[in-house]
């Protein structure tokens, strides 16, 4: 055992202290300011990861957490300011390291979320034969899980049912379980499968078809305050081209700031049946594709402003190149991995100079939140 005072929380959660024996030790569980005791569980030339034992001098955030932790849950014990202002700092000092960028960048204030638990319209969980839940930190082992925090209330209650029922013994070992819930649909169950057909999701003043088996924003409350901001950032953009565009959203909500032509990328099949349904409601004119993003089209139409939405992994490089040979007058960048968007960013940056940068906490208690940075052509 070892004591040691944590100085830092790294991006992904982990308390960051020194040691003169280890170098940089990781603590998962452990935040800035606390004396704790540790056991090194993982020793590398430079740095280490250990276990926490005990807190022998806590932090003044530290709170009990409310509910059962879920893995994934890495600030439950974190007072709900303190966890804004320290992943403000974390996507700050990951913009500098990574991306080379200035400090006086023009921030936002970060966006917390209006609910810290029960947020989450989605719930994935694994089968193995015996217990249904996440999995746990060796990738292998399934943690039974009778309740989720941060998922819907309804979905606690279907998950409560399904634990009960025959359909679960039926299921092969290392099936998935994935629930999904909206307000029009009740919660949609999929048992080793997703879940099949289309849902109706209410966001941004919107009814949108959504595919079962596609991604839509997980916390749709705090979708909302990010959606105001994109409206009013894009006005004046009259052609839009939306690369990952999913069920048409950010392209739907732009032509509520007037734009009057959609052209959308995305791989999902089902979710550009969805894209095509919903601009067809709306009566907006739209062409949607099938292809991923590398694969821009050779007809694509001159664009008042790109938005790209991209998984975690960021922009791959062809899509950075393309962007930099096509120099649309405007980006909107959303982006659920910080450390990427600050390799693109400074890839792009040459070309671009950034109008705003704000953090959106669409996933409270967990390492993880999102942000929308506007560019604009320099």
């Amino acid at each position: 055992m070892i004591r040691l005072t944590v100085t830092d929380v790294a991006y992904g959660g982990d308390g960051v202290a020194r040691d003169p024996a280890c170098g940089v030790v990781f603590i998962p569980g452990a935040f800035a300011g606390e004396t704790v005791e540790a056991e090194i569980v993982d020793r590398h030339r430079k740095f280490a990861r250990a276990r926490l034992v005990r807190v022998l001098e806590p932090s003044p955030d530290r709170i009990r957490p409310q509910a059962p932790i879920v893995p994934g849950m890495a600030y439950a014990a974190l007072t709900y300011p303190a966890e804004i202002a320290l992943k403000d700092r974390q996507l700050r000092t990951l913009l500098a390291r990574i991306g080379r960028l200035p400090a006086d960048l023009p921030f936002g204030a970060p966006v917390p979320s209006p609910l810290r638990d029960h947020y989450r319209n989605k719930l994935t969980l694994h089968w193995d034969g015996h217990a249904l839940g996440y999995v746990g930190e060796d990738n292998r082992t399934v943690l039974d899980t009778p309740h989720c925090p941060l998922s819907r209330r309804e979905i606690n209650a279907a998950l409560a049912d399904l634990r009960h029922a025959p359909a679960l013994r039926r299921l092969r070992p290392g099936a998935r379980v994935v629930f999904r819930h909206t307000a029009r649909d009740g919660v949609r169950l999929g048992l080793g499968k997703p879940p099949a057909g289309t849902l109706t999701e209410h966001l941004a003043g919107l009814d949108l078809t959504v595919a079962a088996d596609a991604f839509f924003q997980v916390n749709p409350v705090c979708a909302e305050r990010l959606l105001a901001d994109f409206r009013e950032a894009v006005r004046g953009a009259a052609t839009v081209f939306d690369l990952y565009c999913g069920c048409g959203l950010f392209g739907f909500v732009a032509a509520q700031a007037g734009a009057t032509r959609l052209f959308g990328l995305e791989t999902t099949p089902s979710a550009v049946r969805s894209a095509t349904r919903n601009a067809a409601a709306l009566g907006i004119d739209a062409d949607y594709r099938c292809a991923p993003a590398e694969e821009l089209p050779a007809d694509l139409p001159p664009a008042d402003l790109w938005v790209v939405d991209p998984p975690r992994a960021g922009l791959s490089p062809a899509v950075r190149e393309r962007i930099l040979r096509e120099r649309p007058p405007r980006i909107a960048y959303v982006s659920c991995g910080p450390d990427t968007l600050a390799r693109d960013l400074a890839a792009l940056t040459p070309a671009y100079a950034i109008r705003s940068i704000r953090l959106f906490d669409f996933f409270p208690q967990t390492p993880h939140f999102e942000t929308l940075t506007l560019l604009k052509r320099a």
